[in-house]
């Protein structure tokens, strides 16, 4: 059965490759370039349903998805793109049910993406230091729908999480090398790490960092994003894309380290026996 919209819920409106992230409400309306919208014509209707502008023109009432409330989240940090997002969360393992720590709450983009991950039954512990962070990474997750799927704790990371045995750390702080004790006493054996960083020499001295301190398959990688613009006969990529937004390291947690054993390089990626 299709899902209808109705008052209070966040919708993501469409016109012509631009998009608007409001609530609905039958008593505003919304004021865009291509006219003033009613809500009152959408509410009680699909999601997916059309409207038109006072000016004729025709917009889109489509349901958010968790990259819609990333991409639209109040913040005050930059956040970690959904390029990145998924890469990292198939590095560490995360999946529904996964218990997660969190250093560096931000804005709350990685947070939303995580909790949607985990959810129903797993849950993402989420550690800020800056108290006007974490409250905007709130207000972001609840509008997300996903609150209830995070613990935001206003705590230094590095001074420990309180949580054990968890399968994986997300860690974004500007000196990651610092948590990674912290990561590794919070994690299980086996546990996925990841890390992201704005610089290499932030990188390097991390990964260096993790393969002395209990980590292996310790990897940096960069994600470059090109789009594509497909048009009947006349298909070519397009003039602009998404190149560096971070480097991305991960790595994962033994009880035991050789020396020289893991130097980081790609992995044989050959078929599984």
């Amino acid at each position: 059965m299709a899902e209808k919209v109705s008052a209070g819920d966040y919708v993501l409106l469409y016109s012509k490759g631009k998009t608007w992230l409001v609530r609905a409400s039958e008593e505003r309306d919304f004021h865009t370039h291509v006219g003033r919208v009613s809500f009152s014509g959408v509410i009680g209707r699909p999601f997916g349903s059309g409207m038109r502008t006072d000016t004729g023109d025709l917009l889109y009432a489509l349901k958010p998805t968790l990259e819609d409330f990333i991409m639209k989240c109040e913040r005050q940090t930059q956040i970690v793109y959904p390029k990145d997002l998924g890469l990292m969360a198939l590095r560490a393992g995360i999946g529904p049910g996964s218990r997660v720590v969190e250093a560096g709450s931000g804005s709350g983009a990685f947070t939303i993406y995580l909790a949607g991950m985990v959810r129903p039954e797993g849950h993402v512990y989420s550690y800020e230091v800056r108290e006007e962070f974490m409250k905007i990474a709130e207000r972001n997750a609840r509008k997300a729908g996903v609150s209830d799927f995070v613990t935001f704790h206003l705590k230094d990371a590095s001074q420990g999480f309180e949580e054990k045995d968890a399968d994986a750390a997300v860690i974004d702080v500007g000196d990651p090398w610092e948590m990674i004790g912290p990561a590794w006493d919070a994690l299980k054996p086996s546990g996925g790490m990841v890390a992201v960083t704005p610089t290499m020499n932030q990188m390097e001295r991390l990964v260096e960092e993790m393969k002395r301190s209990g980590f292996i398959r310790v990897h940096g990688m960069e994600v470059l994003l090109r789009n594509m613009e497909a048009r009947e006969g006349k298909t070519r990529p397009s003039t602009i894309m998404v190149g560096h937004t971070a480097y991305l390291i991960s790595g994962t947690k033994v009880l035991e380290v050789a020396s020289g054993a893991d130097e980081g390089a790609p992995e044989d990626e050959g078929q599984a026996e």
